[in-house]
């Protein structure tokens, strides 16, 4: 027997040990054998019977098959490969594919005929909108791809695909415009893609974990993405988007602070209710972060600031509260949080049960017991109702724990607390950078083309993309202009 025989039966009885894993089918053609190496579960088999098998079996040769004759003259598929590596032979079979090997040739084939089951193309839930598309992507990744491409048909998108976990094997891509991007960005990001060395990744949240600039930020330095549409308008715009098989959210990268507070109807509606909603947007994001705060200031330390009449007023609803105004804040907060997530772990059924429950019997009930104030819980409910109108919900979350930061900073040192923490977590912001891009621009560093932009985003009025990102190619227009 030959060596290359007796290198065919050995890989062939590896596989055959672990027969509760891997199928073979094997095909004798004159003094050859021909062995079909698949996972039956991740392979079409209709199509491995009838592209493959069949025409093996029914081929007419007076001499030995090899892989370069089978793959030109044979089997009726157009995405497989010849390889001869021996050692990456089991790497394909465990990623779907379906290997053919040859009893008298090192040479073997890699023919794709993968099927993973995977649902429709959904409607959005985290960025839904009344107006624009609602493609979403989903956990297919081969989906996802093909849903850029469709939108996106242009020679310089490139899509650089890596691989991640040494057990999951999970696809990652890599897709940006390589004549629009920032090269160290998108060479930072594949080289931290590359140095990930752990045994599995199955969510973007988990890859986003490895990518980040600083792990233990609390602000997310990378965005998230769940509409074709919005990740298509990104990468236009300069950004860098990743996918990783197995989940339904990409990440965007770079991103700076005020673009979490965009949304995509800012880019298809009027620029003017544009602009109304991100200041909207903002005075929401102020008012969930420091409401209880200035309710403890107020009530606590400075309550000479308001009309006596208010006093006396807010005096005579607390004159019954057993708590000082920390605690009642902490315990109405804490509520608060707990009926959240309440709401979002819950079959939705029951979601309005207790919404209702949480929201008017507990509410009423503490009341007409004297437990909280009437006017604490105007201010909570205020501060719960701002926390959802951000469009990003990852920017949201860190400011629920600020939230908390700020009551505590407050009751011990009133406003001056209050000041202290704001003054805290801004400078902390403006020295954050998201892959070499400062996490305030253009506000800090200051670009004023940039943040006049930022203020009525339209891309008929900005021909040119934002000067912070340092792009190959700053402007829009296939021709352009002389003038931003």
């Amino acid at each position: 027997m030959s060596n290359q025989n007796q290198n065919h039966n050995d890989i062939i009885e590896i596989f055959k040990k672990n027969s509760d894993n891997f199928s073979t089918r094997t095909i004798d053609f004159l003094n050859n054998t021909i062995t079909i190496i698949y996972i039956k579960e991740l392979t079409d088999r209709q199509s491995l019977s009838q592209f493959i098998v069949k025409p093996l079996i029914d081929a007419e040769y007076n001499s030995r098959l090899n892989a370069q004759t089978v793959l030109n003259n044979i089997i009726y598929l157009d995405d497989c490969k010849i390889k001869s590596e021996k050692n990456e032979i089991e790497s394909f079979i465990m990623t779907g594919f379906t290997v053919i090997l040859f009893s008298d040739s090192t040479d073997y084939l890699v023919a794709n005929v993968k099927t993973v089951p995977h649902r429709s193309i959904p409607d959005p839930e985290f960025n839904y909108v009344l107006r624009g598309p609602r493609e979403c992507f989903i956990e297919h990744l081969d989906t996802n791809i093909s849903l850029i491409r469709y939108r996106l048909k242009n020679k310089n998108l490139r899509i650089s695909y890596h691989t991640v976990g040494a057990r999951s094997k999970s696809r990652v891509a890599v897709v940006y415009f390589e004549d629009i991007a920032n090269n160290h960005a998108v060479t930072q990001i594949k080289q931290r893609i590359d140095s990930i060395d752990i045994d599995g990744i199955l969510e973007s949240g988990e890859l986003q974990s490895f990518l980040l600039n600083h792990k233990l930020n609390l602000f997310p330095q990378m965005g998230i993405v769940e509409r074709v549409d919005m990740a298509c308008d990104a990468m236009l715009e300069g950004k860098i988007t990743i996918y990783i098989e197995g989940s339904g959210i990409a990440l965007i990268a770079p991103k700076t602070f005020r673009e979490f507070l965009w949304s995509c109807e800012d880019m298809y509606d009027n620029k003017y209710i544009g602009f109304f909603l991100r200041i909207l947007r903002i005075i929401s994001l102020i008012l969930t972060s420091i409401i209880s705060s200035l309710y403890i200031a107020t009530v606590a330390f400075h309550s000479d600031l308001l009309p006596s009449q208010y006093i006396i007023m807010i005096a005579q609803t607390r004159s019954q509260v057993p708590f000082n105004a920390f605690i009642e804040v902490m315990i109405i907060e804490i509520i608060v949080e707990l009926l959240r997530e309440a709401l979002l772990r819950v079959p939705s059924k029951y979601g309005t049960a207790i919404g209702i429950v949480g929201a008017i019997i507990i509410g009423d009930a503490a009341i007409t017991a004297g437990i909280f104030s009437p006017l604490l819980l105007i201010v909570v409910a205020l501060s719960l109702i701002c926390s959802f109108i951000p469009s990003d919900f990852t920017l949201v979350n860190p400011f629920r724990i600020i939230k908390f930061f700020l009551i505590i900073l407050t009751a011990v040192f009133g406003f001056f607390g209050l000041v202290l923490g704001i003054t805290f977590v801004l400078a902390h912001l403006v020295s954050i950078n998201s892959f070499g891009v400062p996490y305030f621009a253009p506000v800090t560093p200051f670009i004023r083309k940039d943040a006049i932009k930022s203020v009525f985003y339209n891309k008929a009025l900005a021909k040119k993309r934002p000067y912070f990102l340092n792009l190959k190619d700053a402007t829009r227009t296939s021709d352009p202009p002389n003038t931003d």
